[in-house]
């Protein structure tokens, strides 16, 4: 889905992972800050899909509970606290990310199996933003969260959520998402989500985030409830950039509102 003229004209991303540079089977890499149960359930290896060079896959196993707090939860997942980190109310995100599910993806139905979150600070509150996959097929969907004063621990009152269901996500074949967002913790907040170029996601008027918040931050990897089967999947570069119509260029998606 590159539009590689358009993105030459284009202002490039602000931050860029740039797993390229990684050597194939190194099992930590200096840009993510890892919330793990043991080594190796985050690596970095050739695409086993050969069209996108050195990426990150992201493995879970049954029993992977207690890892950096994650509780009964089983997580693997990485944050990084400087190029993604810091976001307050009123502000505009735009990111990009390309991910890959194989035939042996599994998942526990529901809706906390999350593979992207943009996470509050403090905790036990629900995530402001995030994308989830449900159950063995797959089942994509958006949540946001917002509204209420933020607190150290624990949801804030007054606070409201919402999903988006997107049907299932295709196994065995990279998806490129683009997520602009703008947090607004008192309904003024929006988000637009595309997928291989096709918008899925046009919301505006939203709660989005807490207010008060001091320094929302990226996750990335899978957290689920806890379940019998492993969850994998893959990542190639997590890029921010400075606008929609930069990343649009390079990516092939209409800027236009919906």
């Amino acid at each position: 889905m590159v539009n590689p003229a358009a993105a030459s004209a284009a202002s490039g991303p602000l931050s860029q992972t740039e797993y390229g540079s990684v050597p194939a089977d190194v099992d930590s890499y200096g840009y993510w800050a890892e919330q793990v149960k043991a080594p190796g359930r985050v690596e970095y290896v050739d695409d086993p899909l050969g069209s996108r060079g050195i990426v990150q896959r992201v493995e879970v196993q049954p029993g992977d509970i207690d890892a950096v707090g994650s509780g009964k939860g089983e997580r693997a997942e990485v944050t990084n606290s400087s190029d993604l980190s810091g976001f307050v109310d009123g502000q505009t995100l735009v990111m990009s990310w390309g991910l890959m599910i194989d035939s042996t993806f599994a998942s526990p139905p529901g809706t906390w199996n999350s593979f992207v979150q943009i996470h509050a600070s403090g905790g036990g509150n629900q995530a402001p933003v995030s994308l989830r996959l449900a159950g063995d097929e797959g089942d994509l969907s958006l949540g946001l969260f917002g509204g209420g004063d933020w607190i150290p621990s624990g949801q804030p009152q007054g606070s409201v959520g919402e999903v988006f269901e997107l049907g299932l996500l295709p196994k065995n074949q990279w998806h490129d998402f683009v997520l602009e967002l703008r947090f607004g913790c008192t309904g003024t907040g929006y988000v637009r989500l595309w997928r291989d170029g096709q918008e899925m996601v046009d919301a505006y008027d939203r709660k989005i985030g807490y207010c008060g918040d001091p320094a929302l931050y990226w996750k990335q990897g899978f957290y689920r409830v806890a379940y019998d089967k492993v969850t994998r999947l893959w990542f190639s570069d997590t890029l921010r950039w400075a606008n929609t119509a930069d990343v649009c260029s390079y990516y092939w998606c209409s800027t236009a509102k919906t």
